[in-house]
């Protein structure tokens, strides 16, 4: 093997490793999403690399060194241009070189450089709109590529003689290239088509967005080409001339100042301000995650150009666009069913699989017959075999997964719902158990100090005679209380004083006060009239029991969203320090009872507050519509988890890994851990909380803020909602009917309230996504349903259902009411046209149906317990957690619902049945749907009732008063106190 071929064997096989690395981290990595920034690095290190190799010219001959002498007149204006460039600014020598540059060059360079800019341009736009893209469409290069290669004729080599014992090519072989070309470009293009699994991101139909989106992938592709045809003619120019890298510096240099350009022009026309996409924050306001991501794209694809680049001076662009296209559709066959209950591959789809690698075969051997003759570029002998392996590889794991999908496709004997609600009642009746076994207070008192490690808080004997007064059979397990105040035992009490009068303060700060004192409630004379009946409600909570609590003053959340997003490792710091601090709690032997002298700051109940009303806080930031998932939603998650190192962009691709750990298939199965953002980076796209929400002044200091749900990444403190205990909305019985009498319909009338929709945002939030969801899916689509065997009925298998035979059995009354709300101008005129808005109902009027869907608003949904006291069947789709959720169990009380909502169509025929049903082949589930309507009802009117909810908040509050004593590692419960005394 000569030395050239060692060189393209080894530039090849780092050419296939690059490709498999990018492949496999396309989707997640967070450089995709900013593809403009990403090809001004990319071209601007080819360039630098090109340029150091371009200086490192070996000693020339003596051919070479007369040629240098004749052009001594060029170098001498060379140095004179350099010396009058000395006096220059800088950027008047960049500009001056640009122009230099740009003058000297041959037409086709300037092209190419617009081709390239215009590239960039196009591929910024289609990321941006990436869910109205066309699956697969970049498959089509190579054919463009061979095309062109046929009408420039730039596949032969000119500066090889024609011997005359040279090996002519094979006979007809660009013909027969051309034809294996094509073959697996369409065979390639099906497999995508057949099995791409979308994500339920919307498209709209309102504006055209499909179209205009899909036109420029076309017109991207075709560019794709003549760049590609360009720079092998440059690359090719260059090797025959002796500099192979200067023009190529050159054109990178060039290009890469002309993007900046562009990028100036940008933002001088565009100035950033908050409301921007993350995307255009991100050019002036870098995150070292960006940054991260960024760095090591840039690398990773700069690698890739220069390995392409450096082959095109002697393969065919054809061949290249080949290997690395033929290397990213095994990957992708390879992990897209990488999840359990995958989808079984279609026969068409795995023919069609067959048919590209059998292309790919064909051409590898015209390859190897080509490299005989030195008159066509083509893969040297030892290239070929080690390509020819490496697709023999590929084929060899293709097959074995799909026989790992056909020979576990018949896993399933039952329904996994079935064996989900199974499960289920087992899994709550062991909760209810040890939630519910202490009898007596001394019972009480044992468990609580088995649990959480130190003695009950003072007063707990008032707070057993209330729970015991009220019929609470919660007495046990307030898991929810522990996890949300644990953090507040790694701080001192004067420290959480002060932040709560630092607040209440501050009207800005959107918080409501309430002070506690001397056995009485009064509200902060500041609290915004819209918002009072919040803190009235926890108001008229507390006082049923507030006598025996001692003097303190809290802050509520008056705003629905979550507030406070603490790091993750400033988090785990106070969760060390409240070990300790529990410690020293659990040795003390002598308990006392709360301290009469705390001080708490009293500014911000005088008439006239310290602070104006728009005077901000320096610890809390104004985020209203923008993004709050990397900022805030995810700073929670350890360090080495999917979202903090991944970034979800493609918004039109499902992403499986993100919901295998807490699904099977499109079945949610663990409802507590799908609450978690840690190892969903695509949610990022699917919630108007994370994408734009409305009233939105986080923080990321452990400020003790009481709210009525957070996201679970959030470190509020979670109380129960006035919204519910102030019967906002409620369940009348008297217009309630038994399940069997309902219609058998899916039910749901909501406003778009769940964030703010701007610039398009709205396009990913939940609500928006269910309405468009199942309203404007084309009824003749399939879903791939777990059914009963056809053959022996024996077990479940997929089989391919149409939305009409879903809907024909279960009708869907689903829509907008009024007019689209908390919008911005042209948001809101997309939504009009893209939604039908209806009238508004009588919320009773909800009962009449079987399926009630319940999904977010802004924060919580305040229907869910109404909904749950009805005797219908509740599907929830929460991405914000109540109180009560540690005591319900999803599949027991109620249908969980994943939030990417792809397992909608898969529940509702289910419960509802199918078309097939009729004729015997898929029963709905009416008995298990009742039967979960039923165990809801009940439970709920068991666990969560008015009552329920005073006794969580006044255990929470006795908790509470103990973390904020200066001597709180002396208080606790004196249970031997307490038995003397009776």
């Amino acid at each position: 093997m000569t030395r050239k071929e060692g060189h393209q064997l080894l530039v090849f096989c780092n050419l296939v490793a690059t490709c498999i690395w990018i492949a496999l981290n396309f989707e997640t990595s967070g450089a995709l999403e900013r593809p403009y920034h990403l090809s001004i690095l990319v071209l601007g290190l080819s360039g630098l690399f090109w340029s150091i190799l371009n200086g490192r010219r070996p000693v020339p001959t003596e051919e070479e060194q007369a040629i240098d002498n004749d052009n001594a007149y060029l170098k001498l204006q060379f140095e004179i241009e350099r010396r009058q460039d000395a006096g220059r600014s800088r950027v008047g020598r960049i500009l001056r070189y640009l122009l230099r540059i740009f003058s000297k060059s041959k037409p086709s360079s300037i092209s190419l450089v617009a081709c390239v800019v215009t590239r960039a341009l196009i591929l910024r736009r289609v990321v941006r709109g990436v869910e109205c893209s066309w699956d697969g469409v970049e498959i089509y290069l190579p054919l463009l590529l061979c095309l062109l290669e046929l009408l420039t004729k730039d596949y032969r080599i000119s500066s090889i003689p024609r011997f005359e014992k040279a090996p002519r090519p094979p006979r007809h072989y660009h013909l027969r290239y051309a034809l294996l070309v094509a073959v697996w470009v369409l065979s390639a293009h099906g497999t995508i088509s057949f099995s791409a699994d979308h994500s339920t991101y919307i498209c709209p139909l309102a504006n055209h967005l499909r179209g205009w989106i899909r036109t420029l992938q076309l017109l991207g592709v075709v560019l794709d080409a003549v760049i590609i045809n360009l720079i092998s003619k440059v690359s090719r120019e260059g090797q025959e001339s002796g500099k192979p890298w200067a023009q190529l510096s050159q054109l990178a240099v060039a290009t890469t100042g002309a993007l900046a350009a562009v990028a100036c022009l940008f933002l001088w026309w565009n100035p950033p301000y908050n409301h921007t996409p993350r995307y255009l924050n991100w050019s002036l306001v870098p995150d070292s995650k960006a940054i991260l991501s960024m760095s090591f794209a840039s690398l990773l694809s700069t690698n890739f150009v220069l390995s392409a680049v450096y082959l095109l001076a002697e393969l065919r662009s054809t061949s290249i666009a080949i290997t690395t296209s033929c290397v990213c559709l095994c990957i992708y066959h390879l992990f897209a069913s990488n999840c359990e209950y995958s989808v079984i591959p279609k026969r068409p789809i795995n023919l069609l699989c067959f048919a590209a690698f059998g292309a790919a075969f064909g051409l590898v051997r015209l390859e190897r017959e080509a490299s005989k003759s030195q008159q066509l570029f083509s893969l040297n002998q030892k290239t070929s075999r080690v390509l020819l392996y490496f697709y023999v590889l590929c084929g060899a794991a293709f097959c074995g997964q799909k026989y790992l999908l056909y020979s576990t496709a018949a896993k399933f004997p039952n329904h996994p719902i079935t064996a989900l609600i199974s499960s289920a009642r087992s899994i709550s009746s062991n909760w209810e158990k040890q939630a519910t076994k202490s009898m007596s207070i001394i019972e009480a008192v044992e468990e609580y100090q088995s649990r959480y490690g130190i003695p009950p808080p003072p007063h707990f004997d008032k707070w057993w005679d209330y729970a015991i007064a009220r019929k609470s059979i919660i007495k046990d397990d307030f898991g929810q209380i522990h996890e949300d105040l644990l953090p507040f035992w790694g701080m001192k009490p004067s420290e959480i004083r002060n932040l709560t009068g630092h607040m209440l303060e501050r009207p800005w700060t959107k918080v409501g006060g309430l002070r506690i004192s001397n056995g009485t409630t009064a509200l902060g004379p500041h609290i915004p009239p819209t918002h009072q009946w919040m803190v009235e409600g926890a108001a008229d909570m507390i006082n049923k029991f507030v006598e025996w609590l001692p003097d303190m003053d809290l802050a509520f959340n008056i705003n629905d969203e979550s507030r406070v997003a603490v790091p993750w490792k400033v988090m785990e710091d106070l969760k060390a320090h409240a070990k300790l601090s529990r410690q020293a709690l659990n040795r003390t032997k002598t308990l006392r009872s709360f301290s009469t002298n705390r001080e708490w700051a009293g500014l911000f109940m005088e008439p006239e507050t310290p602070y104006p009303s728009d005077f901000p806080s320096r610890h809390f930031k104004q985020a209203s519509l923008s993004s709050s998932f990397v900022d805030y939603g995810v700073i929670g998650c350890p360090p080495d988890s999917p979202s903090q190192k991944q970034t979800w962009w493609n918004k039109n691709s499902f992403c499986h890994d993100c919901a295998k750990p807490h699904s099977i298939g499109p079945i949610l199965a663990n409802w507590t851990l799908s609450g978690s953002l840690c190892h969903q980076p695509d949610l990022a796209n699917f919630h108007g909380f994370h994408l734009s929400p409305s009233a939105f002044k986080p923080t990321n200091k452990p400020f003790p803020i009481f709210s009525q749900s957070k996201i679970p990444t959030f470190n509020d403190i979670i109380i129960p909602s006035p919204w519910n205990y102030e019967d906002k909305v409620t369940h009348n019985v008297s217009h309630d009917m038994p399940y069997s009498e309902k219609d058998r319909t899916v039910f749901w009338r909501g406003a778009t309230s769940e964030g703010f929709a701007i610039r398009g945002t709205w396009q990913g939030m939940q609500r928006q996504r269910f309405v468009h969801l199942v309203n404007y899916t084309a009824p003749d689509s399939t879903v791939n349903l777990l059914l009963p065997n056809k053959g022996n009925g024996m077990g479940y298998n997929q089989q391919a259902t149409a939305i009409s035979q879903i809907t024909s059995v279960t009708k869907i009354s689903v829509s907008f009411v009024g007019e689209p709300k908390r919008c911005y101008g042209p948001d809101c005129n997309l939504e009009m046209e893209e939604f039908a808005f209806g009238d508004s109902v009588d919320f009773q009027d909800h009962w009449k149906y079987k399926f009630l869907f319940d999904l977010d608003g802004a924060g919580f949904s305040g229907r869910f317990l109404p909904f749950l006291e009805s005797r219908s069947l509740v599907f929830r789709a929460a991405g914000f957690r109540q109180w009560f959720d540690e005591r319900l169990v999803a599949w027991r009380h109620f249908v969980p619902v994943d939030g990417r909502l792809h397992g909608v169509w898969h529940l509702i025929a289910y419960f509802g049945g199918t078309e097939r049903g009729l004729r015997g082949d898929g029963n709905g589930h009416d008995r298990e749907g009742e039967k979960i309507a039923e165990e809801g009802r009940d439970w709920a009117a068991r666990v969560l009732r008015k009552e329920d909810m005073e006794v969580y908040m006044f255990r929470l509050l006795l908790e509470w008063a103990r973390i904020v004593d200066d001597r709180r590692e002396e208080l606790g419960f004196d249970l031997d106190l307490f038995l003397r005394s009776v």
